[in-house]
């Protein structure tokens, strides 16, 4: 029997690793349970979970290979939850027996804090947490770990473990213990699948509902193939290097919303599935799409095979998935998202992305004149202060602060600009999908 601990007990683990985990024991690829603990001092879940016996239900909703998918799984997989605040002893010898650390603790989780002290009872700190129950499983003789972090940060299990030997040397545990640390598995991960949450007035409180993707992409040494096997199931992926993966994922799926949403929110729509099913829309984003693809080194059938999987999750009849929820932040992400496929566009092409382009033209509209853009201070205040300029200043500045230089980008973004300013932005995305 495999053990797994599970630090993280909110609605993504619970529709993502334990659906993994319950599917491979039902398959007989894994003979696993799970017991959960929560990383911060809030342990309402972790009492329904309890009073349920650990058991709820996932509803897969949504589109996959392109057919509607309304599935339900019961959840079988848990064994049994702690509370780390109210029962330490009993996280400490779960940690001991167990073969597997999961873990999703937000995306700042996984920090050093060097007023962590190792006498606290717990920690802080969820890396201090972790150091300071490994010290106690390295002095109990037991064999290393396996770590699989899913926190939505690059290099996840890396940071992780540099953490840890932080805590290691601040508090002085001695150079057989470092040697141990270095001996556990930290693998790298990266996750994929949109949790929606629970159902109001299910009678189940534990349930959780989330579209039928998944993707989990690991990192993955010979320990973790060992005793974590499950390449078998779909979305898993054991991969050497998971940098091409985080890369067609930003670049396609975080992508292809950034590109669109705000020139489709000024052309009236809401959400996500309505702008997929309008002729137009969905034509848009299908050749941007395929500028994206060109960027990217994967072989040409599995981005293909990628690029459809979004167009149906864009797609989803259950999920309303608002456009403006989207655009939140969109200067940062478009700079996360677009701008190394606009600029290795031009590059590998010599040519301009025509629809990344214009949508860095439609974010500059969007944040002059919709009265909706939602940012930090600092991106408010840059438009609001050009707010008095011509147009060509106004996207000349932008063009400036995203530090584009070549010469056919930077006529492209500022040609579809002066379109939406001259012929409405209805007529100028019209023009930038048909010519």
């Amino acid at each position: 029997m495999t053990k797994i601990l599970q630090f993280g007990e909110g609605n993504f683990l619970r529709a993502f690793a334990e659906n993994y985990i319950n599917t491979a024991n039902k398959l007989g690829v894994l003979d696993a349970e799970v017991t959960i603990c929560q990383p911060i001092e809030f342990n309402r879940v972790i009492n329904l979970l309890r009073e349920q016996d650990c058991k709820y239900h996932v509803y897969k909703r949504g589109r996959l290979n392109g057919e509607i998918v309304d599935e339900t799984v019961y959840i079988e997989c848990v064994k049994g939850v702690i509370d780390t605040f109210e029962e330490y002893d009993k996280l400490e010898q779960a940690f001991i027996d167990a073969d597997i650390i999961i873990s999703n603790t937000t995306e700042a989780g996984i920090a050093f804090v060097d007023t962590d002290k190792m006498a606290d009872s717990p920690r802080v700190a969820f890396p201090g947490k972790v150091t300071a129950l490994l010290y106690k499983r390295f002095n109990a003789g037991k064999k290393p770990l396996l770590f699989l972090p899913v926190e939505l940060i690059e290099n996840n299990a890396d940071e992780l473990k540099k953490c840890v030997l932080k805590y290691a040397q601040l508090w002085n545990l001695g150079d057989d213990f470092t040697a141990y640390i270095n001996s556990c598995s930290f693998c790298n991960t990266l996750v994929d699948r949109i949790v929606s949450g629970h159902i109001d007035g299910d009678s189940d409180k534990c349930s959780v509902n989330c579209e039928p993707y998944w993707s989990w992409i690991i990192q993955a040494d010979d320990y973790c193939r060992e005793i974590f096997d499950i390449t078998s199931l779909e979305g898993i992926v054991f991969a050497d290097d998971i940098l091409p993966y985080r890369t067609r994922k930003v670049r396609i799926l975080n992508g292809a919303h950034t590109m669109s949403v705000l020139a489709a929110y000024l052309c009236g729509f809401e959400i996500v599935r309505d702008m997929m099913q309008d002729e137009l829309f969905n034509k848009y984003i299908l050749n941007g799409l395929e500028e994206v693809k060109r960027t990217l080194t994967l072989d040409k059938s599995e981005l293909d095979a990628y690029a459809n999987s979004v167009l149906d999750r864009f797609n989803n009849p259950f999920i309303d998935h608002r456009l403006l929820d989207i655009a939140l932040n969109s200067v940062s992400k478009f700079s996360a998202r677009c701008l190394d496929s606009m600029n290795e566009y031009a590059e590998i092409t010599g040519e301009a992305p025509n629809i990344l382009c214009f949508g860095l033209a439609a974010l500059t509209e969007f944040y002059m004149r919709s009265g909706k853009a939602n940012d930090s201070e600092e991106v408010i205040k840059m438009f609001a202060d050009m707010q008095s300029d011509d147009d060509l200043t106004v996207i000349t500045n932008v063009i400036k602060y995203y530090n584009i230089t070549d010469p056919q980008v930077k006529e492209c973004v500022c040609k579809h600009y002066f379109n939406i300013q001259e012929k409405g932005i209805l007529a100028a995305v019209q023009e930038a999908v048909n010519g």
